[in-house]
């Protein structure tokens, strides 16, 4: 079976149980510098250099690449955006709200001004604060409310680079995805000399660059166990910059290859949103919990909280089939 005959068959299903399993590696992550402070270290970034979110994030990037592509080729711009829109916004405006609650009765001094101001920034995107005053004072990594939620802003712009490809006619020409892809891993391997928020975004945007490449040349990847296991194994060894990719289309074809596991509900950006002040707030109240118990209970706390987003406000305002959004 091809990539594509998966798509066509509509057999991708397994990509939203593979975008929950990456929601739940970015949460146990962040429970070592939660758990024990800023410097403190996972245990496959002391192997690899490179921390189990670093990678999971990578992936998400890499299977939006595949999707916003397939979504920004079926829909006008118009109808491409209203769904975008749809899918982030509500839920994060909810999330937003959540955490804020959160912050403060764990201590947050803020003002309502102060507080409008830290949600408009926040919903924007463009210039978001991460830290609210005195919030979860007591705790390693005390200030910080929702980190993750950083990543959302290349989202966007990946969002952006994608529909603009195909509306001016990158669809025509497949090659010019590749270099497209090739360009965005170069500058993300020099990453390091770019400007700060430039760096950040190349090195996310060459995962979703090969997501790209992946949904355009579909009709030509063969989805095979040992090529999957083979990608995995080769992007493991490969700077993360080049190797991301290769992770990340790896397990695409084992998951697309596995049986289908059917899922009532797509809590992962549930997941993603509400890990971070969850976590938080069990380390205010467990403040002696090690990484390996707060990564556990915090993906058990959290899924409460992503199932009720999903149920009471993204599906709600998802006027397109899951797995494509």
């Amino acid at each position: 079976m091809t990539l594509d005959e998966a798509f066509q068959a509509r057999q991708t299903c397994n990509l939203d149980v593979l975008r929950l399993a990456l929601a739940i590696c970015v949460i146990v992550s962040l429970a070592w510098p939660l758990a024990l402070g800023a410097t403190a270290m996972e245990p496959l970034e002391s192997a690899t250099q490179r921390s189990l979110d670093g990678w999971a994030v990578g992936g998400f990037f890499f299977i939006s690449g595949m999707l916003i592509t397939a979504s920004a080729q079926r829909g006008t711009g118009k109808t491409f955006w209203i769904a975008r829109v749809r899918r982030i916004f509500p839920g994060l405006g909810v999330a937003l709200l959540v955490t804020l609650g959160l912050a403060v009765a764990f201590g947050a001094t803020v003002t309502v001004g102060e507080s409008v101001i830290w949600f408009c920034r926040a919903f924007s995107l463009v210039s978001i604060e991460h830290r609210l005053s005195e919030a979860f004072a007591e705790n390693p990594l005390n200030g910080v409310v929702n980190g993750p939620i950083w990543s959302l802003f290349h989202e966007i712009v990946s969002y952006v680079v994608c529909a603009s490809f195909v509306i001016f006619g990158g669809m025509r020409w497949s090659w010019i995805v590749v270099v497209l892809a090739v360009t965005a891993t170069s500058l993300a391997v020099v990453h390091d000399d770019l400007p700060a928020r430039f760096s950040t975004f190349t090195t996310l945007f060459a995962a979703f660059a090969w997501g790209m490449v992946a949904y355009i040349w579909r009709n030509l990847i063969l989805l095979r166990w040992e090529a999957g296991l083979a990608l995995i194994l080769l992007g493991a060894v490969l700077p993360w910059s080049v190797g991301m990719g290769a992770v990340a289309m790896g397990l695409v074809m084992l998951v697309l290859l596995a049986p289908e596991v059917p899922m009532s509900r797509d809590v992962s950006f549930g997941m993603y949103i509400y890990g971070w002040p969850v976590a938080q707030s069990i380390v205010a109240l467990i403040p002696e919990i090690g990484p390996v118990a707060l990564a556990g209970l915090s993906v058990i706390v959290t899924y409460p909280f992503a199932a009720l987003s999903w149920d009471l406000v993204e599906r709600p305002f998802t006027t397109v089939r899951r797995a494509e959004v």
